[in-house]
């Protein structure tokens, strides 16, 4: 029987499948298939109707990753993801593509297309401003995550919901290419520019204190499960639009999600602002524009203090309502709780630089810089500032 076992659809099988498990279309005669995805490990096809224009997305896993044929990973995260995104449809409805079919056995999920918005990486590379960008995401973390926690979540549910989104598999690739790779270049897939490599080696291999404390947060993302977490937020994963002058996002691609440090999410995403910063100051986009950049970098940089802002505050209004342990509602203890969330933030904050430098997963605000003078500079400062992220979290986040 067709679609009863498990592998990797190409166009015709597509269109059928999602005629099929939508019951989104009238007719699968006037329907095309497109890949539309550029990511590493799944394939992402948009199906559009030429006459009605109506279309959905679908996203399968395959045992072979997309850039890496040779790879294996386990089609079973497609479960995984399904289910988070499912969470966000109820706990997050404005923040998360609408989910219309997912599928264990094709590894396949069928959800609304959000091709309306752009990707904020991209955007953002263009030099766009999106006001109240920060506020968005800063809800979207507490929203999805807060209510997962200890804090707020009996124990024996807690416990269950961890196993369920238990993901060994992608947890062990940010492992390596977070916490490990960047500092022992154990499996000698590091990319150095040639021109930075003595400088990096000797600022990233060498420093004993700084691995110390990249040890800490290794294990803390390890061994915290504080609360679901998307565990791959970024700018990449982060889409947006301004609508009647109103900022909107959509968050996708949450595959590798799983019960972690909610700080990791939180410090990606001012990470990802941070590239944009380093993009824009040495790129040549606003060359002949400098009014333009001056107003751009300004606007990021309130975008980049206020996301902290904003969590502090949702978090709290989130836990001073939902805690019911008489020994939780303190409100000492839930400022140091969240300000403690912040502390590890700006710290895996650290993390993410240091590994778009020199590991293999780069960015493109980082490889889309031609000028080597200026790839240096940029590959320079951002090592200096995600090494004392990392090393003085308590001092960096005071100038936040």
């Amino acid at each position: 029987m067709r679609f009863s076992s498990h592998y990797k659809m190409e166009g015709d099988d597509i269109i059928d499948y999602v005629f099929e498990h939508s019951n989104f279309f009238d007719s699968n005669e006037n329907l095309v298939c497109e890949e539309i995805g550029d990511g590493n490990i799944n394939y992402v096809y948009r199906i559009f109707d030429t006459n009605t224009k109506k279309s959905l997305i679908l996203k399968q896993a395959d045992v072979q990753t997309r850039v890496r044929p040779d790879g294996y990973l386990n089609p079973d995260r497609s479960i995984r993801e399904a289910e988070v995104l499912k969470l966000y449809n109820k706990c997050a409805p404005d923040f998360s593509p609408k989910i219309i079919y997912a599928d264990p056995v094709m590894a396949a999920i069928i959800m609304e297309d959000i091709g309306s918005y752009s990707n904020l990486r991209m955007e953002l590379m263009a030099g766009k401003i999106f006001y109240g960008i920060e506020e968005l995401i800063a809800r979207f973390i507490v929203d999805t995550s807060l209510p997962s926690t200890d804090l707020v979540l009996a124990y024996q549910k807690k416990i269950q919901a961890a196993s369920k989104f238990y993901n060994p598999d992608l947890c062990k690739i940010t492992e390596d290419l977070v916490f490990t790779h960047p500092y022992k270049d154990v499996r000698q897939r590091n990319i150095l520019l040639p021109e930075n490599a003595d400088w990096l080696k000797k600022k990233f291999y060498e420093d004993s204190d700084l691995i110390a404390r990249v040890a800490v947060l290794k294990e803390k993302f390890n061994n915290y499960p504080q609360g679901l977490i998307h565990g791959d937020l970024h700018s990449g994963s982060i889409f947006v639009k301004n609508e009647n002058e109103e900022t909107k996002i959509k968050i996708i691609d949450p595959e590798f999600a799983f019960y972690g440090p909610i700080a990791y999410d939180l410090g990606n995403v001012l990470a990802h602002f941070i590239f944009a910063q380093g993009y824009a100051k040495y790129s040549p986009l606003f060359v002949d524009e400098e009014k333009q950049r001056t107003d751009f970098l300004s606007w990021l940089e309130n975008a980049k203090n206020n996301l902290f802002k904003f969590f502090h505050v949702f978090a709290k209004d989130f836990l001073v309502k939902n805690i019911k342990d008489p020994i939780y509602q303190n409100e000492i203890f839930i400022d140091n709780y969240i300000e403690k969330i912040k502390i590890d933030a700006v710290s895996f904050c650290g993390t993410e630089l240091n590994r778009r430098i020199i590991g293999s997963a780069k960015t493109a605000e980082i490889t889309n810089i031609k000028k080597i003078e200026n790839r240096i500079a940029l590959e320079r400062d951002l090592a200096e500032l995600g090494c004392a992220m990392i090393l003085n979290p308590e001092e960096i986040l005071r100038g936040l």
